[in-house]
Protein backbone atom coordinates (compact mmCIF):
# COMPACT_ATOMS: atom_id res chain seq x y z
CA UNK A 1 0.00 0.00 0.00
CA UNK A 2 1.43 3.29 -0.92
CA UNK A 3 -0.14 6.02 1.63
CA UNK A 4 1.03 9.31 1.24
CA UNK A 5 3.10 12.15 3.30
CA UNK A 6 3.39 9.93 6.59
CA UNK A 7 5.88 6.81 5.92
CA UNK A 8 6.28 3.81 7.80
CA UNK A 9 9.48 2.47 6.03
CA UNK A 10 7.65 2.50 2.30
CA UNK A 11 4.83 2.69 3.85
CA UNK A 12 2.46 5.57 5.32
CA UNK A 13 -0.43 6.99 6.64
CA UNK A 14 -1.92 10.51 6.33
CA UNK A 15 -4.13 10.55 9.58
CA UNK A 16 -5.52 14.00 9.93
CA UNK A 17 -8.20 15.41 12.72
CA UNK A 18 -11.09 16.23 10.05
CA UNK A 19 -12.93 13.53 11.64
CA UNK A 20 -11.41 13.44 15.50
CA UNK A 21 -13.54 13.46 18.15
CA UNK A 22 -10.61 15.83 19.29
CA UNK A 23 -10.03 19.64 18.08
CA UNK A 24 -7.63 21.39 15.99
CA UNK A 25 -4.03 22.07 15.10
CA UNK A 26 -1.18 20.55 13.26
CA UNK A 27 -0.62 16.94 14.44
CA UNK A 28 2.89 14.87 15.53
CA UNK A 29 3.78 11.49 15.51
CA UNK A 30 5.89 8.32 16.79
CA UNK A 31 7.37 5.68 14.80
CA UNK A 32 9.90 4.53 17.40
CA UNK A 33 8.76 1.33 17.81
CA UNK A 34 7.69 1.83 21.52
CA UNK A 35 6.60 -1.29 23.18
CA UNK A 36 3.00 -0.38 23.80
CA UNK A 37 1.29 -1.30 27.51
CA UNK A 38 4.07 1.18 28.78
CA UNK A 39 2.61 3.53 32.09
CA UNK A 40 -0.42 5.40 30.59
CA UNK A 41 0.13 4.12 27.18
CA UNK A 42 -3.53 2.65 25.83
CA UNK A 43 -2.77 0.37 23.06
CA UNK A 44 1.04 1.24 22.72
CA UNK A 45 0.59 5.56 22.77
CA UNK A 46 1.08 7.75 25.86
CA UNK A 47 -2.21 8.96 27.73
CA UNK A 48 -2.30 11.96 24.80
CA UNK A 49 1.19 13.09 24.33
CA UNK A 50 2.76 12.47 20.85
CA UNK A 51 5.97 11.15 20.77
CA UNK A 52 8.02 13.58 18.80
CA UNK A 53 9.85 11.99 15.51
CA UNK A 54 7.91 12.19 12.23
CA UNK A 55 6.12 15.36 11.24
CA UNK A 56 2.18 14.99 9.72
CA UNK A 57 1.61 17.40 6.67
CA UNK A 58 -1.50 19.21 7.72
CA UNK A 59 -2.12 21.08 4.46
CA UNK A 60 -5.43 18.77 4.30
CA UNK A 61 -6.92 20.15 7.53
CA UNK A 62 -9.77 21.15 6.06
CA UNK A 63 -11.08 18.02 5.65
CA UNK A 64 -14.48 18.00 7.41
CA UNK A 65 -16.39 14.82 6.86
CA UNK A 66 -17.12 13.10 10.22
CA UNK A 67 -16.92 9.65 10.22
CA UNK A 68 -19.39 8.59 12.32
CA UNK A 69 -18.62 6.24 15.39
CA UNK A 70 -21.00 3.01 15.76
CA UNK A 71 -20.86 1.59 12.94
CA UNK A 72 -18.89 -0.67 10.10
CA UNK A 73 -18.33 -3.61 7.08
CA UNK A 74 -17.56 -6.69 6.55
CA UNK A 75 -17.18 -6.56 2.36
CA UNK A 76 -15.60 -8.79 -0.41
CA UNK A 77 -13.58 -5.18 -1.14
CA UNK A 78 -16.25 -3.90 -3.79
CA UNK A 79 -18.24 -1.98 -1.45
CA UNK A 80 -20.56 -5.29 -1.38
CA UNK A 81 -21.42 -6.43 2.07
CA UNK A 82 -20.47 -10.23 3.33
CA UNK A 83 -21.87 -12.31 6.31
CA UNK A 84 -21.74 -9.26 9.25
CA UNK A 85 -24.70 -10.63 11.11
CA UNK A 86 -26.33 -8.41 9.87
CA UNK A 87 -29.23 -8.58 7.66
CA UNK A 88 -28.69 -5.08 5.85
CA UNK A 89 -26.07 -4.02 3.79
CA UNK A 90 -23.49 -1.60 4.90
CA UNK A 91 -22.99 0.69 1.87
CA UNK A 92 -19.70 0.96 0.37
CA UNK A 93 -19.37 4.86 1.37
CA UNK A 94 -18.59 3.20 4.54
CA UNK A 95 -15.49 2.11 3.16
CA UNK A 96 -14.43 5.48 1.94
CA UNK A 97 -11.63 6.81 4.27
CA UNK A 98 -10.89 9.61 1.58
CA UNK A 99 -12.64 12.21 3.63
CA UNK A 100 -10.89 10.63 7.01
CA UNK A 101 -7.01 10.99 5.50
CA UNK A 102 -6.88 13.00 2.68
CA UNK A 103 -3.95 12.23 0.06
CA UNK A 104 -4.36 8.29 0.52
CA UNK A 105 -3.55 6.90 -2.85
CA UNK A 106 -3.24 2.86 -2.37
CA UNK A 107 -1.07 0.64 -4.77
CA UNK A 108 -2.38 -2.37 -3.75
CA UNK A 109 -4.65 -1.92 -1.20
CA UNK A 110 -7.91 -0.72 0.29
CA UNK A 111 -10.55 -0.52 3.61
CA UNK A 112 -11.29 -3.80 3.67
CA UNK A 113 -13.59 -3.51 6.81
CA UNK A 114 -14.58 -0.62 9.40
CA UNK A 115 -15.68 -1.10 12.61
CA UNK A 116 -17.29 0.84 15.50
CA UNK A 117 -15.25 -0.03 18.64
CA UNK A 118 -17.21 0.46 22.01
CA UNK A 119 -15.27 -0.51 25.35
CA UNK A 120 -12.98 -0.08 27.54
CA UNK A 121 -9.36 0.71 27.96
CA UNK A 122 -7.81 -0.83 31.25
CA UNK A 123 -5.38 0.00 33.69
CA UNK A 124 -3.78 -1.61 37.15
CA UNK A 125 -1.82 1.42 39.24
CA UNK A 126 1.53 -0.56 39.91
CA UNK A 127 4.82 0.29 41.60
CA UNK A 128 7.66 1.11 38.85
CA UNK A 129 10.94 0.75 39.71
CA UNK A 130 13.64 2.95 38.30
CA UNK A 131 17.42 4.23 38.99
CA UNK A 132 15.32 7.60 40.28
CA UNK A 133 13.50 4.80 42.75
CA UNK A 134 9.77 4.04 42.87
CA UNK A 135 6.98 5.48 41.61
CA UNK A 136 3.88 4.23 41.50
CA UNK A 137 1.66 4.61 37.99
CA UNK A 138 -1.19 3.28 36.72
CA UNK A 139 -0.23 1.30 33.74
CA UNK A 140 -2.33 0.07 30.95
CA UNK A 141 -3.24 -3.20 30.94
CA UNK A 142 -5.05 -3.80 27.56
CA UNK A 143 -8.52 -2.99 25.89
CA UNK A 144 -11.50 -4.89 25.92
CA UNK A 145 -14.71 -3.73 23.25
CA UNK A 146 -17.08 -4.92 20.97
CA UNK A 147 -16.76 -3.74 17.41
CA UNK A 148 -19.73 -3.30 15.40
CA UNK A 149 -21.03 -3.00 11.89
CA UNK A 150 -23.02 0.27 10.29
CA UNK A 151 -26.38 -1.34 11.74
CA UNK A 152 -24.86 -1.65 14.81
CA UNK A 153 -23.98 -5.03 15.01
CA UNK A 154 -21.92 -7.08 17.10
CA UNK A 155 -19.55 -8.50 14.57
CA UNK A 156 -16.38 -8.90 17.07
CA UNK A 157 -14.25 -7.99 19.40
CA UNK A 158 -10.87 -6.39 20.16
CA UNK A 159 -8.75 -7.19 23.17
CA UNK A 160 -4.66 -7.92 23.82
CA UNK A 161 -3.84 -11.11 22.53
CA UNK A 162 -2.01 -14.11 24.21
CA UNK A 163 1.25 -12.24 23.35
CA UNK A 164 0.39 -9.04 25.34
CA UNK A 165 -0.71 -5.46 25.75
CA UNK A 166 1.78 -4.85 22.87
CA UNK A 167 0.26 -7.11 20.17
CA UNK A 168 -3.54 -6.09 20.24
CA UNK A 169 -6.35 -8.60 18.37
CA UNK A 170 -8.91 -7.65 16.34
CA UNK A 171 -11.53 -10.81 16.08
CA UNK A 172 -14.65 -11.07 13.79
CA UNK A 173 -17.28 -13.48 14.87
CA UNK A 174 -15.90 -16.03 12.62
CA UNK A 175 -13.19 -16.63 14.55
CA UNK A 176 -10.96 -14.85 12.00
CA UNK A 177 -8.53 -12.37 13.66
CA UNK A 178 -5.52 -10.02 12.94
CA UNK A 179 -2.52 -8.93 15.13
CA UNK A 180 -0.61 -5.81 15.13
CA UNK A 181 2.26 -3.94 15.76
CA UNK A 182 2.08 -0.04 16.58
CA UNK A 183 4.22 1.60 14.37
CA UNK A 184 3.04 5.45 14.38
CA UNK A 185 0.64 7.35 16.82
CA UNK A 186 -0.47 10.69 17.38
CA UNK A 187 -2.53 13.07 18.80
CA UNK A 188 -4.04 16.08 17.66
CA UNK A 189 -3.71 19.06 19.20
CA UNK A 190 -6.90 19.82 22.37
CA UNK A 191 -6.74 15.61 22.06
CA UNK A 192 -5.13 14.65 25.24
CA UNK A 193 -8.48 13.69 26.66
CA UNK A 194 -8.78 11.08 24.70
CA UNK A 195 -5.94 7.73 23.67
CA UNK A 196 -4.27 8.78 20.71
CA UNK A 197 -4.72 7.67 17.11
CA UNK A 198 -2.69 4.91 15.63
CA UNK A 199 -1.78 2.64 12.71
CA UNK A 200 -0.34 -0.49 13.25
CA UNK A 201 1.15 -3.03 10.87
CA UNK A 202 -0.27 -6.87 10.88
CA UNK A 203 1.91 -9.55 12.16
CA UNK A 204 -0.04 -12.12 12.38
CA UNK A 205 -3.52 -13.86 11.23
CA UNK A 206 -5.89 -16.58 11.48
CA UNK A 207 -9.37 -17.89 10.05
CA UNK A 208 -10.48 -16.96 6.77
CA UNK A 209 -12.57 -14.09 6.73
CA UNK A 210 -12.19 -10.64 5.48
CA UNK A 211 -9.26 -9.96 8.50
CA UNK A 212 -7.21 -13.04 7.25
CA UNK A 213 -6.14 -10.06 4.46
CA UNK A 214 -5.59 -6.62 6.70
CA UNK A 215 -2.16 -5.90 6.25
CA UNK A 216 -2.50 -2.89 7.98
CA UNK A 217 -4.84 -1.50 11.09
CA UNK A 218 -5.73 2.15 11.96
CA UNK A 219 -6.93 3.87 15.20
CA UNK A 220 -8.90 7.09 14.42
CA UNK A 221 -11.90 9.09 15.76
CA UNK A 222 -11.01 8.38 19.45
CA UNK A 223 -13.32 9.47 22.42
CA UNK A 224 -12.29 9.00 26.20
CA UNK A 225 -9.75 5.55 26.88
CA UNK A 226 -6.67 8.07 28.87
CA UNK A 227 -5.21 6.95 32.12
CA UNK A 228 -7.22 7.20 35.55
CA UNK A 229 -6.53 10.78 36.92
CA UNK A 230 -7.36 9.40 40.30
CA UNK A 231 -4.31 8.62 42.65
CA UNK A 232 -2.30 5.66 42.17
CA UNK A 233 0.09 5.26 45.43
CA UNK A 234 2.05 2.63 47.34
CA UNK A 235 -1.38 2.32 49.44
CA UNK A 236 -3.61 0.74 46.70
CA UNK A 237 -1.22 -1.22 44.54
CA UNK A 238 -3.29 -3.56 42.62
CA UNK A 239 -6.14 -1.42 42.05
CA UNK A 240 -7.79 -1.44 38.55
CA UNK A 241 -9.93 1.17 36.57
CA UNK A 242 -12.02 0.35 33.11
CA UNK A 243 -11.81 3.60 31.34
CA UNK A 244 -14.59 4.32 28.66
CA UNK A 245 -13.82 4.60 25.12
CA UNK A 246 -14.64 4.56 21.70
CA UNK A 247 -12.83 4.68 18.35
CA UNK A 248 -13.42 3.78 14.72
CA UNK A 249 -11.10 0.87 13.79
CA UNK A 250 -10.05 0.72 9.57
CA UNK A 251 -8.88 -2.28 8.14
CA UNK A 252 -6.78 -2.29 4.89
CA UNK A 253 -5.98 -5.07 2.52
CA UNK A 254 -5.43 -6.25 -1.00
Amino acid sequence: MKLSRWSVGTVGMVLLQGCSSSSGGTPTASNDGSVEGASQEPEGDAGGAADSGVALDSSANDASADGPIGDGAITDGGGDAVATGSDAACTGAWLNASDLYPGVTPDAGAVILHAAGNGTQNYECEAVDSDAGTTYEWVFTGPQADLDDCNATLIGHHFASEAGVSAPEWQTLDGTYVIGSKKVSYTPDGGAASIPWLLLEATAHGGDGTLSNANWVSRANTAGGIAPTTACTASNVGATQDVDYTADYYFWGP
